[in-house]
């Protein structure tokens, strides 16, 4: 087109025109292949059993605190602890599924649950960090399991020949045994 043709048309249809034939001579973009859906989850160890809850489920991560026993509770209440001036009730998570009790030491944490109107924490034996799992390739079912625990497990992702159960602590803050505490 010459420029005595185009200072005769509107601009807005010249913007038009143009963008037509940019599109037409532009090259296709490549075909995006879309990432496999991951879930993300805090990992730790009960015992011997490597457990991985859902991040929203717990608020924060800490060493084991030091605790004030409370009288006429169960073995597996193991005391309240004063965590940033909120007293928490802490269970040793171990204990309540009648394993091996969570020994201070270097390894030994505390979880604090993020659950409604609770304000309590869990003892574990180990806490391993974050661990992402493909959701499509890793999940598994562990539907027909006889074990006290996975009554609050919801699946699990396999990853490395390790079974990672999906702990739910929603759950076991609903379940009745978790809310009655004395002995």
């Amino acid at each position: 087109m010459g420029q005595a043709a185009l200072a005769g048309q509107n601009p807005l249809v010249l913007l038009a025109e143009m963008q037509r034939a940019a599109r037409q001579a532009a090259p296709g973009l490549p075909e995006q292949a879309r990432p496999a859906p991951s879930w993300s989850g805090l990992a730790f160890r009960l015992d011997t059993m490597p457990l991985v809850t859902p991040l929203s489920h717990v608020t924060e991560v800490l060493n084991y605190p030091e605790m004030t026993l409370v009288p006429g509770a169960k073995r597996w209440v193991r005391g309240v602890a004063s965590i940033r001036g909120t007293l928490l009730t802490i269970i040793d998570l171990a204990e309540y599924f009648s394993k091996p009790p969570v020994a201070p030491g270097d390894k030994a944490r505390l979880l604090i649950m993020n659950v409604a109107e609770l304000t309590c924490a869990v003892l574990v034996h180990e806490v391993y960090g974050l661990r992402h799992f493909d959701e499509e390739r890793d999940r598994r079912d562990l539907s027909g399991v006889d074990n006290a625990v996975f009554m609050h497990v919801r699946g699990a992702f396999l990853r490395d020949a390790v079974l990672w159960g999906v702990f739910d602590m929603r759950s076991l803050a609903e379940s009745v045994t978790f809310k009655h505490v004395a002995a």
